[in-house]
């Protein structure tokens, strides 16, 4: 209910709207912009108290030499596996891929796999499975972003050839005049 108060005390100069408060049948008090009954009471507002803020200080300046922000990390990153231009057979349906970094990934920074440019996923783990690749051949690069998306440090790409049997049906027959 303080908030409230506290919210409705600072949005009354900027809204310069009219508030009115009502009781209703059950006897519950009810703040609205336009009255709901004839029984609603314009409420009148205090003004806001202020405090004028500080003076600066006639030499205080900010320290040019301090830098606030973390130091930024750089990433050395590999796929380990698969090797690249390696082959996956027919039987194995789908793809596990591993990388190394350093140094160690930091609090808030993802690793984001990619095949073919295409995101994969976007986690802290150092290996992820592709599931049912599809045939043909596939570029897999690994990139670490920091917490706003400012890339820390990309794999150089892994080729990946992907055999997949066809299975090619044969053309419905045609049918035959009578």
């Amino acid at each position: 209910m303080r908030a409230f108060w506290l919210l409705l005390l600072l949005l009354a100069p900027l809204a310069v709207a009219e508030i009115y408060k009502t009781v209703d049948k059950d006897g519950r008090t009810v703040y609205t912009d336009k009255p709901k009954t004839e029984n609603a009471e314009k409420v009148e507002l205090r003004g806001l108290n202020t405090v004028p803020g500080a003076q600066p200080l006639p030499d205080s300046s900010p320290a040019s030499s301090f830098d606030s922000r973390p130091a930024r990390v750089e990433y050395k990153i590999d796929i380990i596996s698969p090797r690249s231009d390696v082959t996956i057979p027919v039987g194995q349906r789908d793809l596990a891929i591993a990388a190394v970094l350093q140094p160690s990934l930091e609090e808030g920074h993802l690793l984001v796999y990619f095949m073919n440019g295409e995101l994969l996923e976007e986690t802290t783990m150092s290996n992820i499975i592709v599931k049912d690749v599809p045939r043909g051949t596939h570029t897999l690069v690994v990139e670490a972003i920091d917490a706003n998306g400012q890339s820390l440090g990309i794999s150089p790409p892994v080729i990946v050839n992907v055999i997949r049997t066809v299975v090619k049906k044969n053309a419905p027959p045609k049918p035959t005049p009578k």
